[in-house]
């Protein structure tokens, strides 16, 4: 009896080993640990990057390995850092810290190699009031300051960057193209009894640029005029559409000789408009952009 039950065990024991042996996985290397990607987090852009760009925070420049949101750029013949600043970041007072950044002591070199960064492009919105009773306009205030019955109004915008603005009001019964500013219908001639009353002043002049407007010189609307819109409270809460690029946007060219605008087509527009990064702090709206052409677009809700 003791003879079996040590047989059995002897058995079974033999089967355990051969089990294991036949079960067990060859040997393999152990996993090799992660390999660290050295990629630099994408640029915050912050609305404080209005008035200045923000090159100290900009890595030291690789023209091998650029950052990113950066671009190697090829001095073309004829081409100076003042032109390239202009065409690339849309305002030539960036020549001198494109070739500070670029390490460049003298004047650009055809063929050199040269690193820019992509443009932040931004536009400001604030409102100039003068309160029934006082002649002159206040300090610029927030878009959203409360108006009151009697007050006048203009709307004041300032770009960080040489572009095209393009300023649309959109009320309860139609929209309103604010800027650039169409040019008023010429008035039929006066008599002759009226000139020698009264001269005839001369018609304020009015934006004919298309809308091209220069870094941090400020466009207010109504153009060209002592008076402001005259608050009406019908009009609050009119939206107002804002549209900023460096380069000229045809389908809101287009909409400059038509007689009627319809939200449609600004919506249109806005779809165009690229949404990533966008940073809003009022007054400032901001964003950093890849290519010169891409659209900056925004909407403000008016109070008067």
């Amino acid at each position: 009896m003791k003879r079996s039950f040590i047989a059995c065990c002897l058995i079974l024991a033999l089967g355990l080993i051969t089990s294991c042996a036949y079960l067990q996985k060859p040997d393999v290397p152990p996993p090799l640990p992660p390999v660290e990607t050295k990629i630099k987090p994408p640029f915050k852009v912050k609305a404080e990057h209005f008035a200045k760009f923000p090159w100290n925070e900009l890595s030291p420049v690789r023209k091998d390995e650029p950052e990113p949101n950066t671009e190697v750029y090829t001095v073309k013949e004829g081409e100076t850092l003042e032109s390239i600043a202009e065409t690339k970041m849309g305002d030539k007072a960036l020549a001198g810290p494109l070739g500070e950044y670029n390490e460049i002591r003298g004047a650009a070199v055809p063929g050199e190699k040269i690193v820019i960064p992509y443009p932040i492009i931004g536009v400001s919105s604030k409102l100039l009031v003068k309160s029934k009773g006082t002649k002159e306009f206040g300090s610029p205030v927030p878009f959203n300051t409360e108006l009151n019955k009697g007050d006048e109004y203009k709307m004041r915008f300032e770009t960080n960057a040489d572009g095209y603005l393009y300023v649309f009001r959109q009320g309860l019964k139609a929209v309103t193209l604010l800027y650039p500013a169409k040019p008023a219908k010429p008035k039929p001639p006066a008599s002759r009894r009226a000139r020698q009353a009264k001269p005839v002043e001369p018609p304020a002049p009015v934006n004919d640029t298309g809308g091209k407007v220069a870094a941090h010189e400020a466009i207010e609307i109504p153009m060209a005029q002592k008076k402001g819109f005259a608050f009406d409270s019908a009009n609050r809460g009119d939206m107002i559409f804002v549209f900023f690029s460096m380069r000229r946007i045809s389908d809101l060219d287009d909409l400059k000789e038509n007689k009627t605008i319809t939200v449609q087509d600004l919506q249109a527009v806005m779809h165009r408009v690229k949404q990533e990064d966008i940073v809003s702090d009022p007054p400032n709206t901001v964003i950093r952009v890849s290519d010169p052409s891409e659209i900056l677009g925004f909407t403000l809700n008016l109070n008067g």
